[in-house]
């Protein structure tokens, strides 16, 4: 029997919360007084509830400091509260019995939390936002801090400042990447990142036109019209693979075109925001499917074999050819299980000497001497 735990953990999580829209457990919560006793118990009411859909045992070490962040916000994620009992326990304590209901619907925060950092993990994301200006590409600072603190309000935690990787890398070649004229793998690999969100800023502005009460004509404002673009593309950093693309677009009214324009992209950005959470959770809604694995090898019958062994894993799917260039190939797999786990049973399996050199979230990537 295959042994795929997060694929038992998303259906786990996909049965029970369309089957209610609450869990009701009994706790007893303490503290120093009423109201702390009461935030005790809505925690330990939120942990024991979430623990029925994990095993501890599956989870990465990062994964569970990510959980203790959404047991911080436990209160939130509770319907109601029932008190079955209360008191004092001494002079420093406060102890309350009671019947809590946990929110499981499956549009609630607890579970779009759980469900997206199961499936993903909680990957690094880098977000580059492009702006068009005289002729040459910039990135747009106020759109990538609107759109990383979104992505930090969701749940992920490991996101990028996008100014180390315009500092290592021009511009011009981000919007080559943009443009589909270059892949992704030209930025290198010392960003450690899984994801990249870029995007282009576009914009048209316009004087704002009032009518004269006296003449009836349209007479300018001294006000600036401005309507923004911006344009999308989610790209899974070690493959370069198009995993989302979507345009948002919002106005703004300023006294001049730069305040309008910055009114207009905020917009644009709030909307931004939103879709890239719909695609992370799209992605992530495909489990067992797109992990990298890169091989670094001379001897490339050496390849042939780790493929074979790759199919020969009972956790592994599909293996696919990406890519092959001198001493690099990269391949693809379907799986439901993490990297790390691939990489064990490799290495138990495998006759081949495997050098494994660097294990993400999503890839694995393999030297063979």
């Amino acid at each position: 029997m295959r042994n795929r735990y997060f694929l038992g953990i998303l259906l786990a999580l996909s049965l029970s919360a369309h089957s209610v829209s609450a869990q009701e457990v009994t706790v007893t919560g303490m503290g120093i007084d009423k109201d702390s006793a009461l935030r005790d118990a809505s925690r330990m009411a939120v942990e024991q509830v979430v623990g029925t859909y994990i095993d501890s045992r599956t989870l990465m070490e990062n994964f569970v400091i990510q959980l203790d962040e959404v047991y911080k916000k436990s209160q939130g994620f509770v319907k109601k509260i029932t008190i079955l009992s209360e008191g004092p326990v001494n002079a420093s304590s406060y102890r309350v019995q009671a019947r809590i209901d946990v929110d499981t619907n499956p549009n609630a925060e607890l579970m779009d939390q759980l469900t997206m950092l199961m499936r993903l993990n909680d990957p690094r994301i880098a977000v580059v936002v492009l702006d068009s200006a005289g002729g040459q590409s910039l990135h747009n600072e106020a759109a990538e801090s609107a759109l990383s603190a979104r992505l930090l309000e969701l749940g992920f935690n490991h996101v990028i400042d996008a100014d180390h990787i315009i500092k290592q890398s021009d511009a011009k070649l981000l919007s080559s990447i943009y443009e589909g004229q270059s892949g992704v793998s030209n930025l290198g690999t010392d960003y450690a990142c899984e994801f990249l969100v870029l995007g282009k800023v576009s914009s048209n502005s316009a004087n704002v036109a009032v009518p004269d009460y006296k003449t009836g004509q349209m007479l300018d404002a001294p006000l600036v019209n401005t309507r923004a673009k911006l344009t999308v593309k989610v790209l899974k950093y070690d493959t370069g693979d198009l995993i989302g693309t979507f345009v948002a677009e919002g106005s703004g009214i300023g006294g001049n075109n730069e305040r309008s324009l910055d009114s207009g992209v905020a917009a644009a950005v709030t909307e931004a925001a939103n879709q890239i959470g719909k695609t992370f959770k799209q992605f992530g809604a495909k489990v067992g499917s797109g992990m990298a694995v890169t091989i670094h090898a001379s001897d490339y019958s050496k390849v042939e074999q780790l493929m074979q062994d790759l199919r020969s894993l009972g956790d592994v799917d599909n293996v696919y050819l990406r890519s092959h260039d001198g001493n690099k190939t990269v391949l693809e797999i379907d799986t439901a299980q993490r990297p790390h786990v691939i990489s064990a049973a490799l290495r138990t399996r495998s006759q081949l000497n495997l050098v494994v050199e660097n294990i993400s979230s999503s890839s694995l990537t393999l030297r063979i001497p």
